[in-house]
């Protein structure tokens, strides 16, 4: 099965790693002394879940240190074998500083590429936020379809007691209650007639 096949692959590959990590472990602590001086070796150990060799160190304020070795760097003829047969091999200058520009960092990996000549290892920009787009008068534009509030109507003059709200004028004194009228009396008698007493 192809999944059987490629379980068995990475199992190979990753035996390797270790096995070549162990065979080629003096020298690669030869070059972690010489960048890092100070630390102090623990143990090592295979990352399975990314196939690396790993070497872990105590830093001097008693913190944990890592070198992690991809297989590459350790089986490839131009990168740890090449030290291995020439102790003054370009490639060990360029192993030692590429550890030492990295001696602030909890872990260290080590892959092929940037061993590579010329390898810049930059971070990616962040992103910027756009600003809030700017009036002429330096405040900032309002939310579309959301205009200035309306303003309150101002009293208007010559109506004592009016509100701003268009509210009708409260009533002055000697006013009628409101919701209630005045009722008129009619007198009920004789009537009298034009200048003399009543009649009957």
């Amino acid at each position: 099965m192809p999944s059987t096949k490629m379980f068995r692959d990475r199992v190979v590959s990753m035996e390797q790693t270790f096995e070549k990590g162990e065979k080629h472990l003096a020298l690669l602590r030869s070059l972690i002394d010489e960048a890092l001086p100070g630390l102090e070796f623990q143990e090592y150990t295979l990352d399975h879940e990314h196939d690396t060799f790993i070497m872990i160190y105590r830093t001097p304020a008693g913190t944990e240190q890592r070198v992690r070795w991809t297989r590459m760097v350790l089986c490839d003829a131009e990168r740890i074998p090449a030290i291995v047969e020439d102790a003054q091999a370009p490639i060990r200058g360029r192993v030692v500083d590429f550890l030492r520009r990295r001696s602030d960092r909890p872990v260290i990996d080590v892959t092929f590429r940037h061993l590579e000549e010329g390898w810049v290892d930059t971070p990616e920009p962040r992103k910027a936020k756009p600003a809030p787009p700017q009036r002429p008068g330096g405040l900032p534009k309002a939310a579309p379809g959301r205009g200035p509030a309306p303003a309150r109507p101002s009293p208007q003059p010559g109506r004592p007691g009016a509100s701003a709200a268009g509210e009708k004028p409260a009533p002055g004194p000697g006013a009628a209650p409101a919701g209630r009228r005045r009722r008129s009396r009619r007198r009920r008698g004789r009537h009298r007639g034009p200048g003399g007493p009543p009649t009957s």
